[in-house]
């Protein structure tokens, strides 16, 4: 009889413990006020490749997992989290901290940011303050899109890193890169060419595709300038154009699981699409990612997807954006949600979806504040394709890899952005 009374109290306690975790109020919780960290932090050592956490005394308030996660699958959860959820029901959750606002620019750029910009060509161009947040009271979707587009990211940056591509066996594609480039939307460079930026990249590993390399030059309205690149073949060695380099374009590196107008979350000309603003939505983003980046990398490569266990999400407001592809026009991808940061501006999560809506892969992109600078940008762009099982991970910033160089001391020539100059800079 004692017995029989244990097991009842047993399931009655478990019952309502699991009650009590799935009513969990989110919207309770407080989005703070911004509080922008502006200048390194005391731990900060500028000859390290570490950025220390200035969180890292919060604790996790709740934690989303198989067991619970549909309470959250309406109000919280966007598509992509769901579909995480469904595939991967044994290993993916969701830490959920405090909400940290702590993004900031140079001051130089909030100096700048007066009053909106202005779209021409179709959204394909704008006008406005150089280097500024061309639009600080964003109310059409493109706003968004060149907010992240044109978000503050360095001026003449110097940096490498590797790339990964894990299958659900665990085996690992590994790769590595190296890129210069100019950005010419900032407060500190000279900018009548009418130009976003020029960038030169090279894949450094494996050996087969060693210094197979590209020169790309963006304007700052594709209508009028479209995009022009380069290719340097090793094997031959010689440099070619290459205008096929956009949109849905897919570098043999990437084997087939993003598209070259993924990188840095969007890129490139957006004629292909209608573009539809669905509004301020709060939903949990990965945010403040500096237990992430100070994880040696060997942690964090697990099958189906990275270690969750040093991920952080926080209660975010995003502007959310669809982009459908219009019925004239031609890409691999024909729906996609785009969800940007409405303080830095930066896409932190994206989807992407068949023509009969079926989801195809989720897209992460946590960020922390490079406290150093300052400015927010991804710690690495996670492609999670749900047809293969694979994922990719790109971009990569972490303790273990050499710090990017954001704002070098000496300008690069621009002499060396030239097919000329592809060539020297691949060998």
């Amino acid at each position: 009889m004692i017995m029989i009374k244990k097991i009842i109290l047993l399931i009655f306690f478990t019952l309502n413990a699991s009650i009590s975790i799935a009513e969990f109020d989110f919207l309770s919780l407080d989005i703070p006020e911004r509080q922008p960290i502006k200048s390194p932090i005391t731990k900060y050592d500028p000859n390290m490749n570490s950025y220390p956490d200035p969180f890292s005394e919060d604790e996790i308030i709740f934690t989303i997992d198989q067991n619970n996660y549909i309470y959250y699958a309406k109000d919280l959860l966007t598509p992509g989290q769901k579909e995480m959820f469904k595939t991967y029901p044994e290993t993916f959750k969701m830490h959920v901290y405090e909400s940290r606002r702590s993004c900031a620019v140079p001051k130089e750029v909030t100096e700048l940011t007066i009053q909106n910009a202005t779209l021409i060509d179709q959204g394909e161009g704008i006008k406005g303050v150089v280097g500024s947040i061309p639009f600080p009271e964003p109310f059409e979707a493109l706003h968004h899109v060149w907010n992240h587009i044109l978000r503050y990211r360095g001026v003449e940056i110097f940096g490498a890193s590797p790339f990964y591509i894990i299958n659900p066996d665990g085996s690992i594609t590994y790769g590595a890169g190296e890129a210069i480039a100019k950005n010419y939307w900032n407060p500190f460079t000279r900018n009548d060419k009418g130009l976003q930026g020029m960038l030169m990249t090279k894949v450094t590993h494996p050996p087969r595709l060693a210094d197979a390399s590209a020169l790309v030059i963006e304007s700052l309205n594709a209508f009028a300038t479209p995009r022009r690149a380069w290719v340097y073949n090793p094997g031959t060695r010689r440099v070619r154009r290459a205008p096929d380099i956009a949109y849905d374009y897919k570098p043999s590196a990437s084997q087939g699981l993003t598209t070259t107008d993924q990188f840095d979350g969007f890129n490139g000309a957006k004629d292909r699409y209608n573009w539809t603003s669905k509004g301020v939505q709060l939903r949990l983003m990965p945010y403040n990612a500096y237990k992430f980046h100070e994880t040696p990398i060997e942690e964090i490569l697990t099958p189906y997807h990275v270690n969750q266990d040093h991920l952080r999400y926080e209660l975010v407001n995003v502007n959310v954006v669809q982009a459908d592809l219009k019925k004239d026009k031609r890409h691999i991808l024909p729906h996609r949600t785009m969800y940007f940061d409405l303080d830095s501006h930066n896409m932190i999560v994206e989807e992407t979806f068949d023509d009969n809506d079926n989801i195809m892969a989720y897209r992460e992109f946590p960020i922390i504040n490079y406290y150093d600078q300052p400015m927010c940008l991804s710690i690495h762009s996670a492609t999670y394709d749900f047809a293969t099982r694979r994922y990719q991970l790109q971009n990569v910033r972490s303790i273990d890899i050499p710090k990017i160089q954001w704002r070098l001391e000496k300008p690069h020539n621009e002499k060396m952005f030239t097919p000329e100059g592809l060539k020297r800079f691949a060998r």
